[in-house]
């Protein structure tokens, strides 16, 4: 009975959600030019916060809790909001995760250098919370939280990549990892129903929304996983940013086959 109450609520709940913001969302201050030069809704991704909260509050309502909720409402809606200031405020000419932490150190912050900054911070505040006091587990999680938020935001280049990539990761993490957050779940449900509107490039998620998922992202792999499984996810995310500060993703996706069949996937109405 839960897991029906799971699924339906945040699907019915982002339905509701989606059509509230669908016309704010065209303010001006919210449009700028996707990859085709077009301008849409920069921010969409503003939707999940809200679905999320009130898929909670409901869930609660019916008698059900979900894990960490607390903690993971406060980490959601604070990371959002830092995206939201980088996608209507930020400078778009300092590039990659390097360009803006070498800004910071010149004594010259960018939105860029919020977010990292900010994202670290509210990483460790939801590692200390679930992992307690040890400070080896604290600091190894709060670079999985922290590496994980910026790679989702590293794939939000094209319609629908970011929520894709969140998608195929969720699932991953249910099939291999220790348990099955529920949380993970009620995200799960809300990026499906707001995906179509991405697909077809009517909107861009933006840091709003792909922040949201690459924490949680971080949070769930920080649950699911022990202590040896989190280090060698570490040591390939490390990886990961260091070879993307190099190569560009979006040309190594669109030269790989099965990789850019993914991407494409579902873009056949992209506008």
């Amino acid at each position: 009975m839960k897991w029906i109450v799971l699924i339906s609520i945040p699907l019915i709940v982002t339905f509701a959600v989606k059509k509230f913001f669908r016309e704010l969302l065209y303010h001006p201050y919210c449009l700028k030019e996707n990859y085709k030069k077009k301008l849409i809704p920069v921010c969409g991704g503003i939707v999940f916060v809200p679905s999320f909260f009130a898929s909670i509050f409901l869930i609660n309502l019916l008698g059900h809790s979900v894990e960490y909720q607390e903690v993971i409402l406060i980490a959601l809606s604070l990371i959002s909001f830092v995206g939201f200031a980088d996608d209507l405020i930020g400078d778009t000419k300092v590039k990659g995760l390097k360009g803006h932490i070498l800004r910071l150190i010149k004594g010259k912050p960018t939105t860029g250098s919020l977010k990292a900054l900010g994202g670290l911070l509210i990483a460790a505040f939801v590692s200390y919370e679930i992992a307690g006091i040890s400070l080896i587990e604290v600091t190894i999680d709060s670079l999985i939280i922290a590496l994980f938020t910026n790679l989702l935001n590293l794939l939000d280049l094209r319609p629908g990549r970011c929520a894709k990539g969140f998608l195929l990761l969720s699932l991953l993490f249910l099939l291999i990892g220790r348990g099955k957050p529920e949380f993970l779940f009620i995200l799960f449900v809300i990026v499906l129903v707001y995906l179509p509107e991405d697909l077809k490039a009517q909107l861009m998620m933006g840091d709003t929304g792909s922040n949201v998922l690459g924490m949680a992202s971080g949070i769930a792999a920080i649950l699911l996983f022990n202590f040896y499984e989190k280090l060698i996810l570490l040591f390939a995310l490390i990886l990961f940013h260091l070879f993307t500060e190099k190569y560009s993703l979006t040309a190594i996706i669109e030269k790989n086959k099965f990789l850019n069949y993914l991407d494409m996937l579902g873009r056949k109405g992209e506008e």
